[in-house]
């Protein structure tokens, strides 16, 4: 196991590549995998269940792993992509990206909301996230799990930036610190009365209008007249 991550997975190396091959191995339940690096390229396998149960394990934030093969060599990895299947909820491929100890890496990290906004709890308002992860650079050893953001004084109308979220030691936030990560705004309700009024008026301009246009056309046929 590495000293800087506690997630091991198990993966097999294969030789053979293409559609057919992956195809052949989801059905063994399998997924196939690529491993990258500056001067590294491998190709794996991973049994499906043993994946997901890692996923599980580590509340979706999943990011740092160690490859294990199964004749002993160990690999630190970064999970880079994961593509799905979302009709059938498979996994069709993952790639691996290859993690130096001591070097700096950029990746996502997911955000956390704590605390509760004044601007849900007493005005009805809804959160509106802008973003679910974060960019952020780093060693390796110091590569959180998640982020977290305290929305405790977020009152309605108002938004909490990059710059809000807990600041880490040692770890760059990648990006504008004046983003907006989280809006608090109107419920959707209140919006939808309001698209309702803005309706109605209109409406009522409308027949407004058609009133006055039919008043005119009788004058003018009287004149004729």
């Amino acid at each position: 196991m590495s000293d800087i991550t506690d997630s091991s997975l198990l993966v097999h190396a294969r030789e053979n590549h293409g559609s057919g091959e992956s195809k052949k191995l989801r059905a063994q339940g399998r997924i196939p995998a690529v491993f990258y690096g500056k001067d590294v390229l491998k190709h794996y396998t991973i049994e499906d269940s043993q994946f997901r149960t890692l996923m599980r394990s580590s509340g979706g934030s999943l990011s740092l792993i160690e490859l294990e093969e199964d004749n002993g060599a160990k690999e630190l990895a970064l999970l880079k992509d994961i593509q799905r299947d979302s009709v059938k909820d498979s996994i069709l491929h993952i790639d691996f990206v290859q993690v130096t100890r001591g070097q700096t890496l950029e990746t996502k990290v997911p955000l956390e909301l704590i605390g509760e906004s004044p601007g849900v709890k007493n005005m009805g308002g809804i959160l509106e996230l802008h973003t679910s992860e974060i960019l952020v650079r780093c060693r390796p050893s110091i590569l959180p799990k998640s982020l977290e953001l305290d929305i405790s004084s977020l009152e309605l109308g108002g938004s909490l930036q990059l710059k809000d979220i807990t600041q880490i030691e040692d770890i760059e936030f990648v990006g504008d610190p004046e983003a907006n990560v989280v809006t608090c705004v109107g419920s959707a309700s209140g919006r939808a009365g309001a698209e309702e009024d803005g309706t109605e008026e209109t409406e009522e301009a409308e027949d407004s209008v058609d009133s006055e246009d039919s008043a005119s056309i009788s004058d003018g046929e009287q004149e004729n007249n």
